[in-house]
């Protein structure tokens, strides 16, 4: 039974930061309406908050034991307090049926990221990780390969994206793709199939043509090689690896033009050298983000204590989002919603400090993914998996059971011969 709940809790963990808010909904030839009851997420929240009753029973007799997950009261509180004040910044915003919407999704992202510091009591830490990182990497590869078809069932000529969502969207799912590969890899897994799959994960959220995608996934491997603590001979592997895989990608699959098409037209001329139409000006494009930004300074300086109320940048016509976490929270809930956000962050900064010999670098990896991807892409609730990543993060590191130093499991001669 505990090795059951403890699968299930990271299994949903994972569909609950890849579902959005997909709903079976789109699959209607008619496209019908929206409908909660049709979102996967509602229901995995629910079973997130039935395995917290259980974790609660199954905590109240008996005391925890080495390696198993203890989550932290101080970033729990902060996660509330958070979550709490944006809903009740309903109260204030102005009337819009965007704003019930908006409640629902605030609503459940606390339960879910409470729910899961709560179920998550008493489980061995390793086994919540492997768990939750196997359905990340399951999820993403089916994921990939069904955007790869598409991709190239469409002749490679538009961004590459799946199931109605964006491009932004895809290449974060790449990245978590890319880290759920160098997980099982630093837990000794074969380095020719892991550091490939990677490598794969990093190549496709590059065909999206998502700047943002592009920067935090960067981000996450360098914070994920840092607090990995790598040694020299591996990471060399690693990086001849990779370069083998994307080399052999470009070189011999209908992908290599797509890439090159991608680099230079995303990546070059929009950012390097994009102004007013000329590719041969020096400016910087930024698919009209600076005009959201600016709307979203001037809303918050209107209200600049407690913002305009939840919802209220769409409400008022201003945009479907500021397209930037931390402008969104300060138009929408002043000063005080960004106190709020920046006490998540320091009680995560502690949690993260006090068990820094224990910290899962993937996992944290992946908190740097989204938060650098959540300055220039989605909302607050496209932003749902920094605070649970923050969560498993600060659990799971409680019970020291994470390696310092990279140890392979397996010997060298299963990993071919490396």
């Amino acid at each position: 039974m505990k090795g059951f709940r403890c699968t299930a809790l990271g299994l949903i963990a994972a569909l609950y930061v890849l579902a959005g808010r997909w709903g079976f909904y789109r699959l209607s030839p008619g496209g019908s309406d929206a409908s909660a009851v049709l979102e996967p997420r509602m229901w995995l929240v629910m079973g997130g908050f039935l395995l917290a009753t259980v974790g609660l029973a199954h905590a109240a007799w008996r005391r925890p034991e080495p390696g198993e997950t203890r989550p932290d009261a101080g970033l729990g509180a902060a996660v509330l307090a958070f979550f709490v004040y944006m809903g009740a910044s309903a109260s204030w915003a102005p009337d819009s049926p965007l704003v019930g919407w908006k409640l629902y999704e605030v609503i459940l992202s606390a339960i879910m990221c409470l729910g899961f510091g709560i179920a998550a009591l008493r489980q061995p830490a390793e086994h919540v990780l492997e768990s939750f990182w196997g359905g990340i990497v399951a999820a993403t590869g089916l994921l990939a390969l069904v955007g790869l078809r598409t991709f190239l069932g469409g002749g490679g000529g538009e961004r590459l994206a799946v199931m109605g969502g964006g491009p932004n969207v895809f290449a974060r799912l790449m990245g978590l793709l890319a880290l759920g590969a160098l997980y099982f890899w630093r837990r000794g897994g074969a380095t020719w199939l892991w550091i490939p799959a990677a490598a794969i994960g990093v190549l496709l959220s590059v065909l999206t043509g998502s700047r943002g995608g592009a920067l935090s996934i960067i981000a996450a491997v360098l914070a994920f090689l840092a607090l990995g603590r790598i040694p020299l001979r591996r990471l060399v592997l690693l990086a001849l690896l990779a370069i083998v895989a994307t080399s052999g990608v470009v070189a011999f699959t209908p992908l290599g033009k797509a890439l090159s098409h991608s680099m230079e037209e995303r990546f070059l001329k929009l950012t390097l050298k994009y102004q007013g139409g000329d590719s041969a000006g020096g400016g910087v494009y930024l698919s009209g983000r600076e005009v959201l930004y600016a709307r979203a300074i001037a809303l918050g300086r209107d209200r600049p204590l407690m913002g305009a109320g939840l919802a209220a940048f769409p409400a008022l016509g201003l945009g479907p989002y500021p397209h930037n976490m931390f402008l969104e929270i300060f138009c929408e809930g002043g000063v005080l919603g960004l106190m709020f956000l920046v006490g998540v962050f320091l009680a995560y900064a502690r949690v993260a400090f006090r068990g820094r010999r224990s910290l899962d670098a993937a996992t944290v990896g992946a908190v740097v993914l989204v938060l650098v991807g959540s300055q220039s892409s989605g909302d607050l609730y496209d932003a749902r998996s920094l605070f649970l990543l923050m969560v498993l993060s600060a659990c799971t590191s409680a019970a020291g059971t994470v390696p310092v130093r990279f140890e392979p499991k397996a010997s060298v001669t299963s990993e071919g011969g490396t």
